[in-house]
């Protein structure tokens, strides 16, 4: 920049997931090619950014997913019954948090959507998946960070839908999975090659399903559910994969710092009046400063 040397990054973090643009790859693969350490790799974020490359990897994988089927509109819908029945799930290429998922119940439905489509996404591609009844308005996300499953959320809808996305109203709180599902959702990461994944389990009459994996997971929603500091997991465990100092700025502390006395400095009249001292032990985490807009789910 105006001719001066930059030097390079110690680790960069993509924040990218299904909006991942050619120009995000390409940037990516550049700092790539020079060595920079990237979590996740251009790869890894360009194969989960498309709901079927990933299923496809997952398959080739032998891990267990719903019937899917890509298609455009207008769409054979005997195919789609005879393959996968009613209802079923209609979902774009790309998509988050929810958006651009749609379950028809019946035929009149699909036809509905059909005709709605046919015009206004002529040539756009959607995949028809097998709808999963048991888990129906519920899942669970699991957080799999360097090989091991650091936390995990049940949600569920609200309002009796199928989709139990936070963002879209559902709830969330801590669930332990067992063996078989933090099995099931180590061998998704490993088979995507995700040093940090977002991986959603369906729950079936026989096990599991794995219903999407996403390379850059939100997550307030299970920090809140769950209690932990998910950025101070991913910094500790590639600090340790890459051998990279964990430090934080100078700036960061005096952010940290200026948080504490805002929030404590109100307390010590009270506590002095009291005869009392301020405890060393007071938590003076960096919530307040990181209390940004971010995805949920």
């Amino acid at each position: 920049m105006r001719g001066r040397t930059l030097a390079k990054p110690d680790l960069i973090i993509p924040r990218c997931g299904s909006e991942t643009s050619y120009f995000t790859l390409a940037v990516l693969r550049h700092f790539e090619r020079q060595g920079v350490a990237i979590v996740n790799g251009p790869s890894a974020v360009e194969a989960v950014a498309d709901k079927l490359h990933t299923l496809q990897i997952l398959a080739g994988a032998g891990l267990p997913a719903p019937k899917t089927i890509l298609g455009k509109f207008p769409v054979d819908v005997n195919l789609v019954e005879r393959e996968l029945g009613f209802p079923v799930v209609v979902k774009k290429l790309k998509g988050t948090r929810g958006a651009g998922v749609v379950l028809c119940n019946d035929r009149a439905q699909f036809d509905d959507l059909a005709n709605l489509l046919d015009g206004a996404a002529s040539g756009a591609d959607f995949i028809f998946q097998q709808y999963i009844k048991a888990s129906h308005g519920r899942d669970v996300r699991v957080l799999v960070i360097d090989g091991r499953v650091v936390a995990a959320m049940e949600r569920r809808a609200m309002d009796g839908g199928f989709k139990s996305n936070i963002s879209l109203g559902g709830s969330a709180k801590p669930f332990k999975p067992t063996k078989e599902m933090a099995s099931l959702a180590l061998k998704v990461a490993e088979a995507l090659d995700l040093h940090v994944a977002g991986v959603d389990i369906l729950f079936d009459e026989r096990g599991y399903r794995i219903c999407e994996a996403n390379s850059s997971p939100g997550f307030q929603g299970l920090e809140r559910a769950c209690a932990v500091n998910v950025p101070e997991y991913v910094f500790e465990a590639m600090g340790r994969k890459f051998g990279l100092p964990v430090r934080t700025s100078e700036r960061l502390e005096r952010a940290i710092d200026n948080a504490a006395k805002a929030v404590f400095a109100p307390l010590k009249p009270a506590l002095k009046a009291a005869g009392k001292r301020a405890s060393p032990r007071l938590p003076l985490a960096p919530a307040p400063i990181r209390a940004r807009k971010r995805p949920q789910d």
